[in-house]
């Protein structure tokens, strides 16, 4: 049975390492955030009579997780990661008399 899971997990993985061009979520990142907004959202759909508000958080919640483990990207990691600075190379001469 584990061989059939880790097959299933590496053909998962080859896929989003594949689906993935320009984005700054890592493949474990993206496949926890698939995981875990899937649950997020069937817990919130769940919930949406006795509870609307709650299950409207967890329905918005899961669904953003989804939508950042299906596309790799996530905006808010973007913002808080430090970006490299772009080094301009300004060269100056000075002559001394």
């Amino acid at each position: 049975m584990s061989g059939i899971v880790n097959y299933a997990f590496d053909k998962l993985k080859t896929k989003l390492d594949a689906s993935c061009h320009e984005g700054n979520v890592g493949t474990s990142e993206r496949i926890l955030s698939v995981i875990a907004g899937g649950f997020i959202l069937g817990m919130g759909l769940k919930s949406i009579v006795k509870r609307p508000m709650r299950a409207f958080s967890g329905v918005t919640l899961g669904g953003a997780l989804i939508y950042r483990g299906v596309t790799g990207y996530c905006p808010v990691k973007e913002s808080i990661e430090p970006k490299e600075p772009e080094a301009t190379v300004i060269e100056h001469r000075y002559f001394v008399k």
